[in-house]
């Protein structure tokens, strides 16, 4: 696995979270896209300024025990010179959503890592069918061990706890208003002896996805936040 392709799915603000179904009733989540639909979803900073966007489109959706998969290509662009794309998946089953932890490391940390080899563990996270507000989600963790190409590896866990849904609002976005779970959670990453911690709230909407996140540093301030601008 190359750094580009690691990296792309880390920025998925989740889309970070999304699957086609093909039973209706157990699993919802993008029941209505088909193979080709897209999603854009911008990045932006404190000030509202964009930072960058990512594309994301469906490569195929297929039945699983239990439920369905979906595949998605997604690109990412910094609005610059710095592009990027790779292919990642998540599952529904029994109704139940599972989103690899891959999404949760910060590109902006991994990029003094460009091009090295790289070992993943990563948990899944779920959002249970019935999920409502002041739910306890399961934790996780994600572990990269980097190859450096010398006698020292580099070792990054980024960990995710007190994750809980917090309400139900109604989010308006350029692509739409939506009807959204706010599931918010603590983060820690860890780079060798160096932690930092901060904190993070998805809009989780049971047809579309993640519409909305926001990140927050270890004082409650917001750093970033992402937003579903198009649905094509």
């Amino acid at each position: 696995m190359t750094m580009k392709k690691f990296l792309s799915g880390i920025l998925v603000v989740f889309l970070a979270g999304s699957v086609i179904s093909i039973y209706a009733q157990e699993c919802e989540i993008y029941k209505d896209y088909k193979e080709g639909t897209s999603v854009k979803m911008v990045h932006y900073d404190k000030k509202d300024k964009s930072t960058g966007y990512t594309v994301t489109t469906v490569k195929e959706k297929k039945s699983i025990p239990g439920g369905v998969s979906l595949l998605f290509h997604q690109q990412y662009d910094n609005n610059d010179d710095y592009t990027f794309e790779s292919e990642f998946e998540v599952r529904c089953e029994n109704g139940d959503i599972l989103v690899d932890m891959g999404k949760m490391l910060d590109p902006n940390t991994m990029t003094a890592y460009e091009n090295m080899e790289f070992d993943v563990k990563a948990d899944d996270l779920s959002i249970p069918k019935n999920a409502s507000p002041g739910d306890q989600l399961n934790d996780g963790a994600i572990t990269v061990s980097v190859d450096t190409g010398t006698p020292v590896t580099v070792s990054i866990t980024v960990t995710i706890s007190d994750r809980k849904v917090e309400s139900r609002e109604k989010l308006t976005t350029p692509a739409g208003t939506f009807d959204c779970l706010k599931i918010t959670y603590d983060m820690e990453t860890k780079i060798g002896f160096m932690k930092v911690r901060s904190s993070a709230a998805e809009y989780f909407n049971s047809k579309n996805g993640v519409i909305k996140s926001e990140s927050f540093n270890k004082k409650g301030k917001l750093t970033g936040y992402s937003v579903v601008e198009e649905i094509n």
